[in-house]
């Protein structure tokens, strides 16, 4: 008996000193509005990023909406009574709230966002060089200008275009407005379908498809997160799919027009190591911007969606 005593006594000791072991790692949470491989991307190279520089000092823990709304209220909720040492929020929805939530409830935890369109129309930071919040992060840019040239250098003769978009989506119907702007000036038709979940996208995009002479989707997480929906319906029309990110010609897009996504998580890291290690505020730590341009090309995607595959390398090495 006192053998199986000493022998609990020890195993609980044991527990004890490995819960302590975990305890000792720096909490951070990771907040993201649903599954597809750009957000992934940045979740990525935040978190590697951190690893890096402190191999074994944090534990990250990922809080995925799926693209729902109440879920993430939910989980920002659960965010604040976890106590982490700062929250990491990927997209605009994610960022918006949880910043409005913990300033609402007083809660001074640091949050470093990332892929963000207009963090200070959004309220998530006062100005970008002082936040005035306990907010900073990496914004995004955008270029339609240099992305509709890039569809046009492949296919020339295009009249009309149809853009799919979640207009409830912060920022989405602001680029809906500057396509719409930019197509007018080449007199190209435009037809805007929007949608608002991922399972209206074959109801809502397959009667245009006939009409159109190519697809354009923005960084649009509802949309992107159905890519494989407007793919397959893309090849069965060959209608060239271009997308505003890099990662979505992975998945079947002919196009792909953007920045790598595992910018804004490394930009991120660095942020959040100054706020950690080094005892920054986050109001002390500009907003930057992630802008390094590119763009990918899926040849079989391309060659399924109606595109002359052979001229596409004569076409980007003559630029």
């Amino acid at each position: 008996m006192k053998s199986l005593i000493s022998a609990s006594l020890v195993f609980l000791v044991f527990l004890c000193a490995c819960e302590k072991q975990v305890d000792s790692r720096v909490p951070i949470a990771i907040l993201t509005p649903v599954s597809h491989p750009s957000l992934e991307q940045i979740e990525n190279g935040f978190v590697t990023t951190m690893e890096a520089a402190n191999p074994g000092k944090y534990r990250f823990v990922t809080y995925n909406a799926q693209g729902n709304k109440t879920l993430m209220r939910s989980e920002i909720e659960e965010i604040v009574r976890q106590n982490y040492t700062l929250v990491f929020t990927i997209g605009t929805t994610t960022s918006q709230m949880a910043t409005e939530c913990l300033m609402k409830k007083g809660v001074t935890t640091p949050i470093v966002f990332a892929s963000v369109n207009d963090p200070v129309a959004f309220h998530i930071v006062q100005s970008e060089a002082s936040s005035g919040t306990m907010a900073t992060g990496v914004k995004e840019l955008l270029n339609f200008k240099e992305e509709l040239a890039a569809l046009l250098r492949h296919k020339p003769q295009i009249k009309k275009i149809m853009l799919v978009y979640n207009p409830a989506e912060p920022g989405m119907a602001k680029d809906q407005q500057e396509i719409a702007r930019l197509l007018k000036e080449k007199a190209i038709a435009l037809t805007s379908v929007a949608i608002f979940q991922t399972n209206e996208l074959l109801a809502k995009v397959s009667p245009f498809m006939a009409e159109t002479d190519a697809l354009i989707v923005l960084k649009d997480n509802t949309v992107v997160a159905g890519l494989d929906a407007l793919v397959k319906l893309c090849n069965r029309h060959q209608v060239p799919l271009m997308a505003s990110d890099l990662d979505s010609p992975d998945k079947g897009a002919a196009f792909g027009y953007g920045v790598y996504e595992i910018d804004f998580g490394i930009e991120g890291a660095k942020k959040a190591l100054q706020i950690i290690n080094e005892g920054v505020a986050p109001t002390d730590i500009p907003v930057t911007a992630v802008s390094n341009f590119t763009l990918r090309v899926n040849s079989a995607a391309a060659l399924k969606q109606g595109i002359d595959v052979s001229k596409i390398q004569q076409q980007e090495e003559g630029r």
